[in-house]
């Protein structure tokens, strides 16, 4: 799968949606902020994790998207987005489909999440469909050509990571796709991905020096966006997926034919793409195309 000669990374207008997600957390982000299932440290500060480079993302695997996407475009024109943090998987389908037809609906529980995405369709000049909603519970009287996510499995226990390869299995059309990428943390014996203590406190340090060294506008000062970095660190976390096997073996078992399953763009990809904790340069990002039978 390879990018079309004239392919290019998609518009990101990262400084501007970063003050937009700092403002718009606090209040959108549902739920008392002190509670463990709160998500306004995630997006908060997400944005600008993503804008001083202290996290890679969905970069890692942009070329991989766009020249997928691209095949698919002519004939996949109904997107499902399934649980997102931004807009990026909605900017990497409106690059790929260019003037091509695309009917696309992001789904996600935070309406923080939902508020970026329209106001990235609005600003482009496209329209979105959104649905505040856990996606395993998510319906659609209309069937789906693509279903795309970015890094989402992990955040489903073995159970439910089947329930939602039978959701997304539900929402497509036959011959209807899933393309998804995942960590995968093959050397791992632990069952949660976390920071350690002294990493989130050196996270938090790092992100504050990086906005301090930044030249263009903030939203918050240096030390607050470092202290809610910190916070980011110390509460995410995701389940530990070892091979590319645990997911695309579920696949199989629920009615997928896949057509991909990789472990991603080799050691330089690696290296470029070495997670912020100390993980190391052993884990990857799969890389999964499925096809519904």
């Amino acid at each position: 799968m390879t990018l079309r000669p004239d392919a290019s990374a998609p518009d990101e207008p990262l400084a501007e949606s970063a003050a937009l997600a700092w403002a718009a957390a606090p209040r959108m982000c549902p739920g008392d902020p002190a509670s463990p299932d709160a998500c306004v440290w995630y997006h908060r500060v997400w944005q600008y994790l993503r804008l001083f480079g202290i996290i890679t993302s969905i970069r890692t695997n942009t070329g991989f998207l766009l020249g997928t996407f691209d095949r698919l475009a002519g004939d996949h024109p109904r997107v499902l987005v399934s649980g997102t943090a931004d807009y990026s998987m909605l900017a990497h389908l409106k690059h790929a489909y260019r003037d091509r037809p695309l009917d696309v609906t992001v789904v996600d529980r935070c309406p923080t999440s939902l508020h970026l995405n329209r106001w990235y369709a609005d600003r482009s000049g496209f329209d979105v469909t959104t649905a505040c909603s856990d996606v395993l519970e998510y319906a659609s009287s209309r069937p789906f050509d693509l279903v795309c996510t970015h890094n989402f499995v992990s955040r489903f226990d073995v159970e439910a990571r089947r329930r939602l390869v039978r959701r997304w299995h539900g929402l497509l059309r036959p011959g209807g796709v899933v393309v998804t990428t995942q960590r995968v943390r093959p050397g791992s014996q632990e069952t949660l991905a976390v920071y350690t203590p002294d990493e989130a406190r050196e996270f938090g340090i790092r992100v504050a020096a990086a906005a301090a060294a930044y030249t263009g506008h903030l939203a918050a000062e240096p030390d607050e966006l470092g202290r809610v970095a910190h916070e980011h660190a110390l509460r995410k976390g995701g389940w530990v997926i070892r091979s590319t096997r645990e997911i695309s073996d579920v696949f199989e078992d629920e009615g997928f034919d896949v057509t991909l399953a990789d472990e991603g763009g080799g050691l330089a990809e690696r290296e470029r793409d070495r997670p912020s904790s100390s993980a190391g340069k052993d884990t990857y990002r799969m890389r999964l195309v499925a096809t519904k039978r």
